[in-house]
Order: structure tokens, then C-alpha cells, then sequence
């Protein structure tokens, strides 16, 4: 109470009043006889200016907190209830009954917060506001994808200014829109959400964007020159990469081959030390059967720098896995693997899309063969036991029982191995 007394009463009149009740009682006068009595008189003036600022102090904030009106503003704060949001409650969008639940959550008093809030960090302010944005866009979709979605414009509309960042919003819009043949007013609808939401939500502008080269690939005259020039306004606002996938993602969804090889041509021009589009043209490849892949596989080795030759030898391995070559995938593992013997990572990986592959076609020799290769490194205990006990999961899924006390009885021999190798380095 105190705290919030001295907070509510303003600087410049509290020093006012100190300024006035501030004065030294003049008791003893300095005497000309000696120096030591005159430092003594000093000492005592100075104790009892402090005495008295302290007194003075105290009786300032009795009468502060004595004040009548001040008492009634407490009461008054003290009886306004806590601001309580229902998430789950179900209301009639179309009818006109949304309720502004982020409108609520803004405009909280500042004045009643808890004393929770008051210990919270920073940044544990920041998440619990990230979380109550989560809840209100999981309460959004939920009444969107439940039924409930609106079915007059005027319900979309107060959906909007209720969630003024959310692009899922935005883009249900739209689809009312175009459900009831009304083109211009979608594109229009697309470009009031990219000016009104918030800058720094990148992803969320990202989403209409793309939303918006959806719309023009099918109702744009002609289709591929609308995209175009969706296309060149979108990488003045975002990450050039970012929109070029998402340009390559819409004609690959659609099929649309021959834009897709030239967009992906462009790509590897324009994105040559990167990973992520080197994959993408070599999934393409690998889609349509192309014999180029092994010739792209070698083009960006060359272009990509070297931290990132294991990322991308390892992902394109298990490509070739999924829609190429198991043989060719093979040999990728076994090249890097061979360079980076210890990398339990790529061990595993190696392994699971081993087992996947060979499971289908029912031949477990090669399977076990890989795994009696791996239990054979010489790598720490703590790695070897994570690759034990892959490999007894593995036979536990065969449900061959001696196999499993096969695999029981190599790892305890590679504990007694360590435990000798242990007291032997000790002794």
C-alpha cells in the first residue's frame, strides 16, 4: 500500500512539501574557543537534520494514506472483478455474436494486474502472450473448421477485426469469396490483408501471398502471366528463397512440369550455396526418372560450401532411398560414412532407411549384417549402447528369441571389454 501511495502522489509536490519542513533546528551555536566543539556541533546538526527529514517523511505519508479520497480510489480498484475469456464458448458467428476475445486481452487494466504478473519476467511476459495468441487462433480454426464457420460477409468481417494477423482468417475469407463467384473482391480481400497485417509477421503475410498465386493460377487471364506478376510484387516485401519455394510448391501441386523446371533452373542460379534448392531440383529429377540426377548430385558438390556437403550427401541419400536407387543411395552412405566413421547420426539414418527398405522387400540378412558392422566400432560406451539397443529393439520386433539373446550377450561382452580396458588403464 505503501508502494502504490508514494506512486499515485506526484514528485514535484511531495518535494514541496519536504522542501518547506526541511530545516535544521538551530540548538547550539558553534563555538569560537575550540575546533573540537565546533565539529561536534556539526556532527549533532547533521543527526538531527536527519531525524527530522525522517519524522517529516513519515507523518507525509500517514496523511497520504489517511486521505479520503485516495481510500476510495483503493475500494474502488479493489472491487472491479478479474477480466475472465472463455475460449471454448460456442457463439453464432453468422448471427453477428463473435466476441472479441483479443480486444479483452489488449485492453486489461493496467491498474489490476496480480501479483504474479507483477514477479513475471520479461520474457515470460512474452510467452504467456505468444500462448494466449495460440489459444485464441486454436479457438478460431476450431470454430472455423467446426460448422461454424460464417456464411454472410458481415461474419467474416468481425472474424477479420477480431484477428487482424491471422492469416488463416484472411485466407477462409477469400475462399467465401470465391465460393460465391466474387473474384475482385477476394484479390481485394488479399490485398487489404497484407496491409493490415503487422509487419514483422512474415510468415503470416507469406501465406496470402501465396493464397494470392493460388487465386490467379485459376481465375488470372492468362494464368501464367497473372502469377508472373504476383510473383515480382511478392519479392519486394519477402525472402526471395521463401518465395521462390512457394512459387515451386504451387506447380508442383498442380502439375504444371515445364514452369517448374524453369523456375528451377533459375533457382540454382540464383540460389547456388543453397542446400534446400540443390534437393528440391534433385527430388524433381528423381520424380520424373531423370538420368540427370547423378549429373545435379555432382554440380552441387561443386557450388555448395563444404559445412554443408554432409547435410546434403545424407538427405539426398535417403531421396534416393524413397524415389531413386537403393543402390545408389547405398553408396552415398557409404562414401560419407567412410570419411566420418563416428558420426552416430548418420549411422542411424544409414540404418532406419535400411530397415524400411529391406522389411519391404522381407530379406533381413542385410539388415543384420548393416547392424553387426555397427556394433563392431570402435566408438564411446555411451554411442554404442544407444546402437545395442537399436538393434535389439530391431530383433524384438522379429520376435526371434535367439536372436535376441544373440544380441543380449554381444553387448555384454562389449561391457566386459570395457570394463577390462577400464581397470587395466587404472592399474
Amino acid at each position: 500500500m505503501v508502494a502504490m501511495a508514494w506512486n499515485l502522489v506526484p514528485f514535484s509536490a511531495m518535494a514541496r512539501n519536504l522542501k518547506k519542513k526541511k530545516s535544521i533546528p538551530k540548538t547550539r551555536k558553534a563555538s569560537k574557543k575550540g575546533k573540537g566543539t565546533s565539529k561536534t556541533t556539526k556532527q549533532d546538526a547533521k543527526v538531527l537534520s536527519k531525524e527530522n527529514d525522517c519524522g517529516e517523511t513519515k507523518n507525509l505519508i500517514v496523511d497520504i494514506l489517511n486521505s479520503p479520497g485516495l481510500a476510495g480510489e483503493f475500494e474502488s480498484r479493489d472491487s472491479v472483478p478479474p477480466l475472465v475469456v472463455n475460449f471454448d464458448t460456442e457463439a453464432d458467428v453468422s448471427g453477428g455474436a463473435v466476441v472479441d476475445m483479443r480486444k479483452h486481452l489488449d485492453n486489461e487494466p493496467s491498474g489490476i494486474e496480480s501479483k504474479d504478473d507483477k514477479k513475471l519476467t520479461k520474457r515470460a511476459k512474452k510467452k504467456l502472450k505468444e500462448k494466449r495468441e495460440l489459444e485464441i487462433r486454436a479457438a478460431e480454426q476450431k470454430r472455423l473448421e467446426g460448422g461454424q464457420a460464417p456464411d454472410s460477409v458481415d461474419g467474416y468481417e468481425q472474424l477479420v477485426r477480431a484477428s487482424p494477423n491471422s492469416s488463416f482468417v484472411w485466407i477462409k475469407y477469400m475462399a467465401f469469396l470465391l465460393s460465391i463467384a466474387d473474384v475482385e473482391k477476394a484479390r481485394a480481400i488479399a490485398e487489404r490483408a497484407l496491409q493490415t497485417i503487422n509487419f514483422r509477421e512474415e510468415e503470416e503475410k507469406l501465406n496470402v501471398w501465396v493464397a494470392l498465386f493460388n487465386l490467379e493460377n485459376v481465375y488470372g487471364i492468362p494464368p501464367n502471366e497473372a502469377v508472373l506478376k504476383v510473383f515480382q510484387k511478392t519479392l519486394q516485401y519477402c525472402d526471395p528463397k521463401k518465395v521462390h519455394l512457394a512459387l515451386l510448391g504451387m506447380y508442383e501441386r498442380t502439375e504444371q512440369q515445364e514452369m517448374a523446371d524453369q523456375l528451377l533452373k533459375a533457382m540454382t542460379k540464383k540460389f547456388k550455396t543453397s542446400a534446400k534448392v540443390w534437393l528440391r531440383n534433385l527430388q524433381n529429377l528423381l520424380k520424373q526418372g531423370s538420368d540427370a540426377a547423378e549429373m545435379v548430385l555432382n554440380r552441387a558438390l561443386v557450388s555448395l560450401p563444404r559445412h554443408k556437403h554432409i547435410k546434403f550427401i545424407s538427405r539426398a541419400a535417403v531421396l534416393e532411398f524413397k524415389i531413386g536407387s537403393a543402390e545408389r543411395a547405398r553408396l552415398l552412405f557409404e562414401g560419407v560414412l567412410r570419411n566420418y566413421p563416428k558420426r552416430t547420426d548418420l549411422w542411424c539414418v544409414y540404418l532406419d532407411q535400411v530397415v524400411c527398405k529391406e522389411i519391404c522387400r522381407g530379406d533381413a540378412s542385410v539388415i543384420r549384417s548393416l547392424f553387426e558392422r555397427v556394433t563392431c566400432l570402435d566408438l564411446p560406451p555411451k554411442k554404442m549402447k544407444f546402437l545395442f539397443k537399436k538393434y535389439l529393439d530391431y530383433e524384438i520386433s522379429q520376435g526371434e528369441e535367439s536372436r535376441i539373446e544373440y544380441v543380449k550377450i554381444k553387448a555384454m561382452e562389449f561391457v566386459n571389454r570395457e570394463i577390462k580396458f577400464v581397470h587395466g588403464k587404472l592399474g
